[in-house]
């Protein structure tokens, strides 16, 4: 997840790393996800250089959609995560039923639209959308995006909750939602923005996102999600969850 674009010096750690075997990369890999909790970048994956960005043109820039009607939206791919393993994959392209443990996942719809509905059963876990490269996302800072999703929630929170938009371990942005939650009333579809400079301003480096949605808590918890996108201009609307700035 993280993130500036490579120095000559990071070049040369990625080297020494690359001599490592399997197993030592394996053993490494482990220890850092043991030390942080709800990493959600892939294990082993070396950083890769960011995708081209999207046009520049801000007034003409298309929302982003990372999981919609149909699911995944390539490159995306809808993951589980759990202390056991942080990458379950969500079967039939997102729209599939997977037990995590401590986290699962079910096929539901908000409003006639495709979701998911995720249930926290008592432990850590997490849901994310996750790409195998870096995205240039910077124009959507540029335009006052927010990540909107359609969302219902069935059960309130135990704990905290936070969201996050990462850039690889440990690159991030963490936002807590926890009172908005606890706020939100049960069994009611709601639309929810996060002004996107609300993570930038929390860590996200916007030129090299690979995850652009995170969910994470460690108590029980039970939510509907759908339409997760990027929408330009949503960052300054007036029923944002908070304001950030910029």
């Amino acid at each position: 997840m993280c993130c500036e674009p490579k120095s000559i010096k990071e070049d040369v750690v990625i080297k020494e790393i690359s001599k490592l075997s399997a197993s030592a990369m394996l053993a490494m890999t482990a220890l850092s996800l043991s030390l942080v909790t709800g990493c959600a970048s892939t294990p082993g994956a070396a950083p890769a250089a960011a995708a081209p960005a999207a046009p520049a043109d801000a007034g003409k820039l298309p929302p982003l959609v990372v999981y919609g009607n149909e699911g995944n939206v390539d490159p995306n791919i809808l993951y589980l995560g759990t202390p056991a393993n942080w990458a379950f994959v969500v079967p039939k392209n997102g729209l599939g039923a997977m037990d995590a443990g401590s986290v699962k996942a079910e096929p539901t719809k908000i409003g006639g639209i495709n979701g998911v509905k995720v249930t926290w059963t008592g432990g850590t876990g997490q849901i994310y959308s996750q790409s195998k490269i870096s995205h240039d996302q910077y124009d959507y800072i540029d335009a006052n995006a927010a990540l909107v999703f359609d969302t219902v929630l069935h059960q309130a929170p135990e704990d905290q909750v936070t969201m996050r938009v990462d850039c690889r371990y440990p690159c991030m942005g963490v936002v807590d939602v926890t009172d908005y939650l606890k706020k939100m009333p049960l069994e009611k579809p709601t639309t929810v923005k996060i002004p996107l400079a609300c993570f930038e301003k929390a860590g996200t480096k916007f030129a090299v996102v690979n995850t652009p949605w995170v969910v994470f808590t460690n108590k029980a918890l039970s939510m509907s999600f759908a339409n997760v996108r990027y929408v330009p201009g949503a960052g300054k609307d007036a029923d944002v969850m908070m304001k950030c700035g910029g």
